[in-house]
């Protein structure tokens, strides 16, 4: 006798994340068990900023997902590539705000929200060797160059008691992505925390207005 397909009745969600340091971190975030059991989580790594509108438009063809959200980092000034994915999405949708409420990013480098878990940083660009000295000594990992050794030695460092910590560090910052050393995704992260689906809702409306 055949097994009846066990059916989600959760709200399914996709992260496009820009390469494998966001992938890994989202993907140890999700296993913190720190957000609403509303949400189940889709992650696709991109693998490179070019490509992840592309990426995007696949997830959001496929018709599986009632929220597909970016997240990434700005890069250095003059933010050529981050821009234009912002450009793409907003025209995706004919809507000047596309963008804005759909990625999560981290100026310069979502190693700037990673390491907040730890300490008060602000990273300046998002050179690995730049910053290798300062994720050495908050992380103890040496020599980090993207490594997904590396990457999984530090995100294995990450744990719910620090998980308040990093947001407490990033809700001091502004919302701006022209500013060194700041990042969003605190704003995301009090929609997933939350049980209450109005967010979902919200954007929705906006984009299909």
């Amino acid at each position: 006798m055949s097994r009846i397909p066990v059916i989600s009745r959760k709200h399914k969600l996709c992260v496009i994340c820009e390469g494998l340091e966001e992938y890994s971190y989202f993907q140890r975030l999700i296993s913190l068990n720190v957000w609403s059991r509303e949400y189940e989580f889709s992650l696709v790594n991109a693998k490179g900023e070019s490509n992840i509108f592309a990426r995007f438009q696949d997830a959001y063809n496929n018709d599986n997902y009632e929220v597909i959200i970016i997240f990434c980092d700005t890069d250095k000034y003059p933010y050529k590539e981050y821009t234009q994915v912002k450009r793409k999405i907003n025209d995706f949708f004919d809507k000047r705000l596309a963008g804005q409420k759909l990625i999560i990013w981290a100026n310069p480098c979502s190693m700037q929200i990673v390491l907040s878990h730890f300490a008060d940083v602000c990273l300046v660009n998002q050179g690995k060797k730049t910053n290798a000295d300062i994720i050495e000594r908050l992380t103890g990992v040496t020599g980090y160059d993207g490594h997904e050794k590396q990457i999984e030695e530090i995100c294995n460092l990450i744990y719910q008691r620090t998980y308040p910590e990093m947001k407490s560090r990033l809700t001091q910052e502004e919302y701006c992505d022209s500013y060194a050393g700041t990042s969003n995704i605190v704003h995301f992260l009090d929609f997933f925390e939350n049980d209450d689906l109005k967010w979902i809702a919200d954007i929705k409306n906006y984009l299909e207005k």
